[in-house]
C-alpha cells in the first residue's frame, strides 16, 4: 500500500513539473511591482501619484516613508527598492559614493517654516524669538539624519542660536512627526518644510527661514543600481519626472527643479 502511494506521488509530481515547463524562461509577476521609498514629507503627493501610475500602468508599488537618512541606510543594508526619492543631497550623494546609483536627478525644491500651534499666542517674528523663555519646547527633525532638522540646525547655527536653543530641542524621527508635536501642543514651535506646514489646520506659519541660511533645499531622486535592469522601475523613474507628476507636486507646494520634463510624459 505504501508503495502506491509513493508512485503515486511521483506520478504527481512529474505531471506537475511537465505541465509547468514552458519553451522560454518564467516570469514572475514580481517584475511587475515596484518599491518606492520617499522621504516623509513627500507622503500625499507621492501617495497620490503612485495611485495614478498604478491605474495608467497596471504596475503595482508599495511606499515606505520615513526620513531620508533612515530609507539609505535601509537601502545600503540590501532592502528592495526600486526608487528613492531623497529630502535632501547628502544621502543621496552617499548613496551615489558607494555603488547604489544607476541614475539620478535633482526633482524638487522646498522651503523651511517655524509653526506653532494654530491658536497660540506665542509672537515669532524672526528664528530669535525661538530662544525666548517663552518658547520652551522646539520640535525638529533629528538633526544628525532628518533633512529637515539638519536644514534647521544649519539655520540656527548661522544665527548664533543653537547653543541657545538647543535644550529646548525635541528630536522627531521625522518631518511629519515634528509636525504632529506641534500640531498636538507637545511643542510650542517647530521648524518644518513649508509643504508639510499648508497640510493641517492644527498649525500656523508664524514666520519663513530665510533660504540663505541653510544649503539648499533639494530633493534628489535616484534610480537604484540593482533595480536598474527592471523596466517598471525604470519606469516610475521616468514617470516621476512628466508633467503630470510634476504638476501634482506642485499642487502639493513643492519647487519644481527640472527644466524641463521627461520626453515620456
Amino acid at each position: 500500500m505504501n508503495r502506491l502511494y509513493l508512485l503515486s506521488g511521483i506520478a504527481v509530481c512529474l505531471l506537475s513539473y511537465a505541465c509547468s515547463k514552458t519553451d522560454g524562461p518564467v516570469h514572475s509577476t514580481s517584475s511587475q511591482n515596484v518599491t518606492f521609498f520617499a522621504a516623509a514629507s513627500t507622503t500625499d503627493a507621492v501617495t497620490e501619484l503612485t495611485r495614478l501610475f498604478t491605474e495608467e500602468t497596471g504596475i503595482l508599488i508599495k511606499t515606505s516613508f520615513a526620513s531620508s537618512g533612515d530609507l539609505a541606510n535601509q537601502i545600503e543594508q540590501g532592502a528592495p527598492c526600486g526608487v528613492f526619492l531623497s529630502a535632501n543631497t547628502k544621502w543621496a550623494a552617499y548613496l551615489d559614493d558607494n555603488g547604489f546609483c544607476a541614475q539620478r536627478v535633482e526633482l524638487l525644491g522646498n522651503a523651511l517654516v517655524i509653526v506653532v500651534p494654530r491658536h497660540s499666542t506665542q509672537d515669532i517674528q524672526t528664528p530669535d524669538d525661538l530662544a525666548s523663555g517663552a518658547i520652551r519646547r522646539i520640535a525638529l527633525g533629528d538633526p544628525d539624519s532628518v533633512p529637515a532638522g539638519i536644514y534647521a540646525k544649519q539655520a540656527l547655527t548661522a544665527l548664533d542660536l543653537w547653543d541657545k536653543v538647543r535644550p529646548k530641542v525635541v528630536r522627531a524621527a521625522d518631518v511629519r512627526q515634528a509636525l504632529m508635536y506641534v500640531e498636538t501642543g507637545e511643542a510650542d514651535a517647530g521648524m518644518v518644510y513649508s509643504t508639510d506646514a499648508a497640510l493641517t489646520d492644527s498649525v500656523r506659519v508664524a514666520c519663513e527661514v530665510d533660504p540663505a541660511l541653510t544649503a539648499p533645499i533639494r530633493y534628489p531622486m535616484l534610480l537604484i543600481q540593482h533595480e536598474a535592469v527592471s523596466p517598471a522601475a525604470r519606469k516610475l523613474f521616468e514617470y516621476m519626472q512628466g508633467k503630470q507628476a510634476l504638476g501634482v507636486f506642485e499642487r502639493f507646494g513643492f519647487k519644481r527643479l527640472l527644466t524641463a520634463p521627461s520626453p515620456e510624459q
